[in-house]
């Protein structure tokens, strides 16, 4: 798919090894990725590159995913984006609470491959 055409993903992982196994799927079903590894750049780059879609962490290291969450359906930049959260805190309440936010789904990282992942978001994609 020509890069130009490709949908893009925004991924807010703030472990290196966890932001490129994901970013190494998608980058493998066609998908163009961004990477932010805390929530002021994800902030930003949300707002500058328009993804199709953000996967994000809930542990971050300057706010939490849902603080970040709930900035970006603020924002009138941002708040139109698709965002799934990614994260294995399982908190209770927690995935509840994520998507009365605006979140389409909350994936619990442990239970899903990076395939999987891909899978789901090419469903939201879609839709």
């Amino acid at each position: 798919m020509p890069k130009e055409t490709a949908k893009k993903v925004l991924l807010v992982e703030d472990d290196p090894t966890q932001s490129m196994m994901y970013e190494l799927e998608f980058i493998n079903n066609g998908y163009r990725v961004v990477i932010a590894d805390n929530g002021a750049k994800a902030l930003k780059l949300a707002a500058k590159e328009q993804p199709d879609i953000i996967l994000l962490d809930m542990i971050l290291g300057d706010m939490s995913g849902l603080e970040l969450l709930k900035k970006l359906k603020a924002s009138s930049e941002t708040k139109n984006i698709k965002a799934v959260v990614l994260s294995n805190l399982q908190k209770k309440g927690l995935i509840d609470e994520a998507k009365a936010v605006g979140a389409l789904d909350f994936l619990i990282k442990m239970h899903f491959f990076p395939k999987d992942v891909v899978t789901r978001c090419k469903k939201y994609l879609k839709s």
